[in-house]
């Protein structure tokens, strides 16, 4: 437990209640608490501030997400305050990123068209109705980055997701000589972006990007 001392206190001092925490997303979470009069220590540590020159600060850039100040002796004008500052950056690290990876059931029905006959003066016409039936893989990319961008990461992700293969329930019923199948059926390499986001930790970004592959053809 820290020892706090009472008198002699003209702007703040540091508490021994350091704590460093380095998640797997490459940002670190660095917290320490500070006392001193309400007047010093409102007018430090701001929210968005960088923080320097802190007790064991990890390497890199640190800004404040979190202040907490709390009364703890003395009347509420001349007294002591305890502030417990939050904080997040680091130096940058984009190798290390939290992946997860889930499929997702699709179901289409789709309206197209069957040839009988095609081959001959006698052919015909009739419209179809199939159901066209997946699992898309999806992979969802945290990670951090020195700027408020999320290109990197989605080529990541879009890489990473074309490693996996769709799993096919129902696709659309195979053509024959004598009868022909006109419309879209699973196109299995259609890789895209279903979802992206930027967030700002501190001195760093977290950046988030989910991809897909699977989904039904296009057809112009």
């Amino acid at each position: 437990m820290s020892a706090t001392i009472l008198s002699n206190i003209t702007s703040f001092e540091y508490e021994p209640d350091i704590t460093t925490d380095n998640g797997r997303d490459g940002i670190t979470a660095y917290q320490f608490s500070i006392v001193g009069s309400f007047s010093a220590l409102s007018s430090n540590f701001a929210l968005d501030q960088d923080v320097f020159g802190a007790p064991d600060q990890p390497p890199g850039i640190f800004k404040v997400v979190r202040r907490n100040m709390s009364h703890i002796a003395g009347d509420t004008s001349t007294g002591l305050y305890r502030l417990q500052v939050s904080s997040e950056g680091g130096t940058g690290d984009n190798s290390l990123y939290v992946l997860e990876t889930s499929y997702q059931y699709q179901k289409e029905i789709i309206s197209g068209i069957q040839t009988l006959n095609p081959n001959t003066s006698n052919f015909s016409q009739f419209p179809l109705q199939y159901i066209l039936e997946f699992l898309s893989p999806s992979v969802t990319i945290t990670t951090n980055s020195r700027q408020e961008s999320v290109a990197d990461v989605q080529e990541r992700a879009k890489r990473i997701v074309f490693t996996l293969e769709p799993q096919i329930i129902r696709d659309k019923p195979p053509s024959t000589p004598n009868r022909i199948i006109d419309g879209p059926g699973i196109d299995v390499n259609n890789v895209y972006i279903v979802g992206s986001s930027v967030e700002n930790a501190g001195g760093l970004f977290r950046v988030r990007a989910s991809a897909s592959r699977g989904s039904v053809e296009i057809v112009l």
